[in-house]
């Protein structure tokens, strides 16, 4: 699953250090206001379009393997089981006409910034798992569960979008190892373009790679 990394990894000190989660909460407040106005209009639209509830708690794993509630505008039909493997097509027929629009700009997880400012989640991390795939996790798997899971990170940036997360593992793999305040700013940045659906034409994964200097076989 991760056939390129070593099994020698290491923790970054800068994980578990004041800069990164000063950084979190600082952004965070900073972007609150502009969240709280976009997530009301959101909600609106979600209520009037596919009807209540707007939002719905998913249960995750997160930091040190401790289970948390995470809070996210309701893509799925309300007769799907949200604890079943996440979609990953567009034209999956479980999500309703709002997530897709939603998703594709991952509106949807805006509301995980209030668990990022309470210290559940971090900005930047590996993205946060279901349960029943923790469980199945191998021990080299499960070194993702050392820090807080990110609202975004490497592997939404660079990884394969239509592939589920724990066959990219290697992503946060890397991250693990070589997390730092420029990898942080680098993510962010990257993030951005997704967010607002702008596509480049130098968008390759190897120039992705390249930006944030990632050599996935070191």
């Amino acid at each position: 699953m991760a056939d390129h990394i070593k099994e020698r990894q290491v923790h970054s000190r800068y994980l578990e250090s004041c800069r990164k989660r000063g950084f979190d909460v600082a952004v965070s407040l900073l972007l609150l206001p502009a969240a709280i106005v976009l997530m009301l209009v959101i909600a609106v639209w979600i209520l009037f379009r596919d009807g209540r509830p707007v939002f719905f708690a998913h249960r995750r794993i997160g930091k040190q393997g401790r289970s948390f509630l995470m809070l996210k505008f309701r893509t799925l039909k309300n007769n799907v089981n949200p604890y079943e493997q996440s979609p990953v097509s567009k034209e999956d027929p479980r999500v309703t006409d709002t997530g897709r629009s939603l998703r594709l700009h991952r509106l949807d997880e805006l509301p995980q910034i209030l668990s990022v400012i309470r210290g559940t989640m971090s900005l930047i991390g590996p993205r946060p798992e279901l349960p029943n795939i923790v469980a199945t996790y191998t021990p080299s798997q499960r070194k993702r569960l050392l820090v807080r899971p990110g609202l975004t990170g490497l592997w939404q940036v660079l990884g394969n979008r239509n592939v589920p997360i724990h066959h990219q593992i290697k992503y946060d793999l890397f991250y693990l190892r070589k997390a730092s305040f420029r990898l942080d700013m680098t993510i962010m940045a990257m993030t951005i373009p997704f967010v607002l659906g702008f596509k480049f034409a130098d968008d390759t994964h190897e120039n992705r790679l390249h930006i944030c200097n990632v050599s996935l076989q070191d």
